[in-house]
């Protein structure tokens, strides 16, 4: 990890998991939630920093959204955000939200029946079939978490941003979206703005 400068120091971070929820396997005693929160409070630069974090299947955290606090005494600049290190915090976040595995087994308890659950890593090789499911369903998780974010944002248009984030056509999107509601990430249509 590259040396910090001086001038950068994190006094405290407290973590929230953000819906949809789930968790991401580590290793053979910890998880990671795939999508949460960092409230993090620096003491230099003095600000507080609001950092949201996605994690993929590869378990490669991404920072997705980042809010930036501070006062009339030492207000937001651009030497500020310059002094404002977001690897760090992404890699402090992570230290942070790594829970023990068993969080994650309970969590999977919950699932709805039926539904594919996630693989691990340390499992023996999955077949081709399972492969393609848990595939389908990771797709599907992902473009939960795309769909849902559009539509925090205001986006009328949810399934067409996750077409353009995924990449994918509206019919592949639209089957995410509905392998998604069966497995209880989003709700049922009549709960939602439309796709």
């Amino acid at each position: 990890m590259p040396r910090l400068p001086k001038n950068f120091e994190i006094a405290w971070v407290t973590i929230d998991e953000l819906a949809p929820r789930g968790y991401l396997s580590t290793g053979p005693n910890t998880a990671i939630p795939n999508r949460f929160q960092a409230n993090f409070q620096l003491e230099n630069p003095l600000a507080g920093v609001v950092l949201e974090v996605f994690v993929g299947a590869d378990l490669r955290p991404v920072a997705i959204s980042v809010k930036v606090q501070a006062s009339t005494k030492t207000p937001v600049t651009t030497s500020v955000m310059r002094q404002i290190l977001i690897d760090q915090l992404v890699q402090r976040a992570v230290e942070e939200a790594t829970v023990p595995a068993s969080t994650r087994e309970e969590w999977l308890a919950t699932l709805p029946p039926g539904a594919v659950q996630p693989t691990d890593r340390n499992d023996a090789a999955p077949s081709a079939d399972q492969r393609t499911r848990t595939q389908a369903d990771d797709d599907a998780r992902r473009a939960a978490l795309i769909y849902a974010e559009a539509v925090a944002r205001g986006n009328r248009a949810p399934a067409v941003a996750v077409a353009n984030v995924m990449n994918r056509s509206r019919t592949q999107v639209a089957r995410y979206i509905r392998r998604a509601r069966e497995l209880g990430i989003l709700p049922p249509l009549g709960e939602t703005e439309g796709d």
